[in-house]
């Protein structure tokens, strides 16, 4: 019966097999995320769920003909990123089914990710997650998929050391104005965007005791939120006062979700003719947010997302240690959830058994109520219906235990031949 059940397929490309120059054309906004969708959703897709970090781009979907699937999101890819595919294509990874699955669970429990054990990825995985079950673009399978992705994350974190002391790409970007400037509390920081990653950072360098802090965004309130949930004084202005602002400070750190670069090459150049000394900046945003070429200018140090994966593989060594039993509990889940799937191969042959007595039922209670039963009014006819249902489904409830035993081990030889026998015999 695996001709009923729709495949699990994905699509994806992240920090290990695409530059960021690459990575931030899928980075789509929700605007061009909805017309992508339903795109989608007119050919083979049956449910998608789209994940978007600043270090990958994943698409995971479900249709009864995967291989066709693949092509149509590929060629939506191409459509919707404006890129040709043999630009793109290359880089890609494509998985179904157990690897699909598997590669799930790693992705939400950070095993995947730049940074093992880092914490900000669930949360991410799960925002998306939230917007596909708002926007009614998942399904049964997809929601027990993240579901259990979401278990397993929480199993990782708190069942293992990989995320003691944790370390993500906010910590690195701190880490890494550390290593510039030896002492940061002589330091002012510009801080563009007030997202959870402006947060994060905001956190490390009040921990390092940074001096001055400013704070741009689009709005003053979250950013005076922030400032204020942290307990750190800091300034806030627009994002139009970023370029008064910018001669001024030491660092600068960006993570808006803005499509366009917030800082251009001309505006760090006329901020840099007014400094006597270096500025720093660091881009973790996805699509970036700072013009690369500002990088060529005297005495601008710029590193942007991928630039901080050094600083990512030093961390890593203290954490591998650690890896190998949180794959153990990823492999066992990855199992469970598998079990789960498979059962649903006996779902159709239930109903299918279900619907076949239901007729045979409801056919011979015609026949009886023509023939035999005239004389009963409907009331009484009623009870005589209710009773030939509770007949029904108590005669089936042990044929029916028994399939849905047999679907929890479906994969299996005996299986296998049990439920192809149950077919034949229900003509299935």
């Amino acid at each position: 019966m695996k001709e009923y059940i729709p495949q699990i397929g994905m699509v994806g490309m992240s920090h290990k097999t695409a530059p960021v120059e690459t990575r931030e054309c899928f980075a789509f906004d929700t605007q061009v995320l909805e017309s992508f969708v339903n795109n989608a959703k007119k050919h083979t897709i049956q449910e998608m769920v789209y994940i978007a970090t600043c270090n990958r781009m994943e698409l995971y979907f479900v249709s009864n003909q995967i291989e066709e699937a693949t092509q149509e999101v590929i060629h939506l890819l191409e459509q919707f990123a404006g890129l040709q595919r043999e630009h793109f294509e290359p880089v890609l990874y494509k998985k179904y089914h157990k690897d699909a699955v598997r590669h799930l669970l790693c992705v939400a429990s950070s095993l995947d990710s730049m940074v093992i054990g880092e914490n900000e990825i669930v949360g991410q995985v799960k925002d998306w997650y939230r917007w596909a079950t708002l926007h009614e673009t998942t399904g049964t399978i997809l929601n027990k998929l993240f579901h259990q992705a979401f278990r397993t994350a929480k199993r990782v974190r708190t069942q293992t050391e990989i995320a003691r002391n944790p370390l993500s790409i906010a910590f690195i970007a701190v880490e890494l104005a550390k290593k510039i400037f030896e002492d940061l509390s002589k330091q002012s920081v510009l801080l563009i965007g007030a997202g959870e990653m402006a947060e994060l950072i905001l956190k490390y360098l009040t921990k390092f005791k940074i001096g001055r802090v400013t704070l741009a965004n689009r709005s003053l309130h979250n950013a005076q939120r922030i400032a204020s949930e942290i307990n750190q004084d800091a300034t806030i202005i627009t994002l139009a006062e970023i370029i008064e602002t910018i001669p001024g400070v030491d660092i600068i750190i960006s993570s808006t979700g803005a499509h366009h670069y917030v800082l251009t090459k001309d505006m760090i150049q006329e901020a840099v003719k007014k400094r006597s000394k270096p500025v720093f900046l660091i881009d973790i945003a996805v699509p970036r947010n700072i013009d690369p070429e500002a990088g060529d200018i005297h005495d601008v140090f710029l590193y942007n997302i991928d630039d901080l994966k050094s600083i990512a593989d030093e961390n890593l060594k203290s954490r591998l240690n650690e890896t190998t039993l949180a794959y153990e509990m990823i492999d066992a889940d990855t199992e469970e959830f598998l079990h789960w799937y498979e059962s649903l191969q006996i779902v159709p042959l239930i109903a299918k058994i279900k619907e076949s007595f239901e007729t045979i039922r409801n056919d011979e209670l015609k026949k009886y109520r023509r023939r035999k039963l005239k004389h009963l009014n409907d009331k009484d006819f009623a009870i005589i219906e209710e009773l030939t249902q509770q007949i029904m489904t108590k005669t089936l409830h042990i044929p029916i235990s028994y399939l849905k035993e047999l679907g929890t081990n479906s994969n299996s030889k005996e299986a296998k031949e049990k439920t192809k026998l149950l077919q034949e015999i229900f003509k299935l």
